[in-house]
């Protein structure tokens, strides 16, 4: 009898011609957490995708207990207990969350009871520990509690593999913690776990075993014993941990001030006045839902906020997107397929959309301009593959990430707003995401980056704010500050403020 639960064999997918899954073989035993590492585009997405029916495979097979299986579609899947929980989990907005974990599954036939829904609902919320009132409008929830309401709905639907994509780009370190419990939980009944994370750290923690893909095939399996930084960045991109490190060692001092914020402020943003200066590059951190995206919504009048904010001088009004977009402030958020990319429209698309006046005659836009104008994007901030036709859903996060900052490229933004700007990219793309950032720093533009990981501030930013509970509680040089310091000030230590 075969040792895996779930096995592929020699597993093949292409796309119009391009091959993206090369004789993937890989199996994965009852019980266990299993890592999925690889640059973007390496082929995870895919993989999964045939996983759960959402592709079928060009070729090979899969075998489940040892039978082979055919799945051609999602119902094929959740009929064999393949299921899996993305980024972008999405619930119906207006069921109550028990409504959602046992959509399909209701208690008492046709004479369906509320009363009987929320109770059973509630008690797979509590077996799980996952502390959500049943009763809740699923509208209301966060992304985060999103996702752990999808998790006990595949718990309820007794699913043997559960598929995790990138499930703490989103959490708190609470919420972490809950989500690697509900894990152990779950790998305690035998349910296997693919654990898809480029936060090495969490691989090694939680996972069993893990695997590295690499140009659509698999470059290694490694043991837990076995997982380091270095090795497995060397089985993803080829490159060392030390060539893919940034450092910015830029010093704006002197230089004109481009952002000049007085008392910006919202209903969770106490008052903050600072200045960013051509050049420089602010780095932002602090505990998640802490304050610091407000900071975003902000200055991407995506919120109502006070105080006086000024670009190159000039005094501007920020009192919807289109204001921020003609103040010439361009936001990148970390939610990038709902908040700034249009998935079913192509890449060419999507990056001309902020330049169409220019790339239009007489109202209408002049296709063969927008595609050589994205193509030109594309070479310019290496965004693969090359097809500026193609649908940006189908493109890798750290693709997709290139297209939204391409956007801005050739729109003259002063000021540049990155939110976890490597949320969901692989240690490669980070590189060049980062080379990118940099560069529009260079060119003296204003640069602010929000994040919570404390290596991506010290990596990015001149200078450096904490935000916690709404109030800038830390702001120093960089050389001021280090990662253990940082971590503490966003956790509740004391902090300093350095005029900059």
């Amino acid at each position: 009898m075969s040792d895996w639960l779930l096995e592929v064999r020699d597993l093949t997918k292409e796309f119009s011609g391009t091959t993206v899954l090369r004789g993937i073989t890989l199996g994965f035993r009852r019980g266990e957490v299993h890592g999925l590492l690889g640059e973007n585009g390496a082929g995870k997405s895919t993989l999964i995708k045939i996983l759960t029916g959402v592709y079928g495979a060009t070729g090979g097979e899969i075998l489940l207990e040892g039978a082979p299986v055919r799945i051609n579609n999602p119902l094929d899947a959740h009929r064999l207990g393949l299921g899996a929980v993305y980024q972008d989990t999405e619930l119906i907005a207006g069921f109550s969350v028990g409504e959602n974990i046992l959509l399909g599954n209701e208690p008492g036939g046709a004479m369906i009871s509320s009363a009987r829904i929320q109770a059973q609902a509630q008690a797979i919320l509590d077996e799980i520990g996952i502390a959500i009132d049943a009763a809740r409008p699923a509208r209301s929830l966060s992304a985060a509690e999103a996702q752990l309401v999808t998790l006990g709905t595949l718990f309820h639907r007794k699913y043997k593999v559960i598929i995790l994509d990138e499930p703490t780009a989103r959490l708190s370190a609470p919420e972490v913690e809950l989500l690697f419990r509900i894990i152990q939980n779950f790998r305690a009944q035998g349910i296997t776990i693919i654990y898809i994370s480029h936060r090495l750290e969490e691989i090694k923690r939680i996972c069993d075993r893990a695997t590295i893909l690499r140009g659509g095939a698999v470059s290694a399996t490694l043991d837990r014993d076995e997982i380091t930084e270095e090795r497995v960045t060397e089985l993803m991109v080829d490159r060392s941990r030390a060539e893919l490190e940034v450092s910015n060692t830029a010093d704006s001092t002197g230089r004109p001030v481009v952002l000049d914020l007085d008392g910006l402020t919202t209903a969770k943003l106490a008052p903050l006045t600072t200045t960013v200066r051509a050049g420089e590059v602010l780095g932002i951190t602090g505990p998640v839902g802490g304050g610091m995206e407000q900071v975003e919504l902000a200055l991407g009048g995506i919120l109502p906020s006070g105080g006086r904010v000024r670009v190159d001088g000039r005094e501007v009004t920020l009192g919807s997107p289109p204001a921020a977009r003609r103040a010439r402030i361009a936001v990148i958020p970390e939610d990038r397929r709902r908040q700034a990319l249009f998935p079913n429209l192509s890449v060419a698309e999507n990056i001309a959309l902020p330049v169409l006046a220019r790339l239009s005659r007489l109202g209408l836009i002049r296709g063969a301009r927008a595609q050589a104008y994205a193509a030109a994007v594309m070479d310019q901030l290496n965004v693969n593959p090359r097809t500026p036709h193609r649908q940006v859903r189908f493109f890798s996060g750290g693709n997709q990430q290139k297209a939204v900052i391409g956007k801005w490229l050739k729109a003259e933004a002063r000021v540049y707003v990155f939110v976890e700007p490597t949320s969901g990219v692989d240690v490669g793309a980070i590189r060049e995401i980062y080379d990118i950032i940099l560069r529009l720093a260079d060119s003296g533009a204003a640069v602010i980056v929000i994040t919570s990981s404390t290596r991506e501030i010290l990596s990015l930013a001149e200078r450096v704010m904490v935000i916690r509970n709404g109030v800038v509680v830390h702001e120093a040089p960089k050389s001021e500050c280090n990662h253990d310091q940082l971590l503490a000030l966003s956790m509740g230590g004391r902090g300093t403020k350095t005029a900059a």
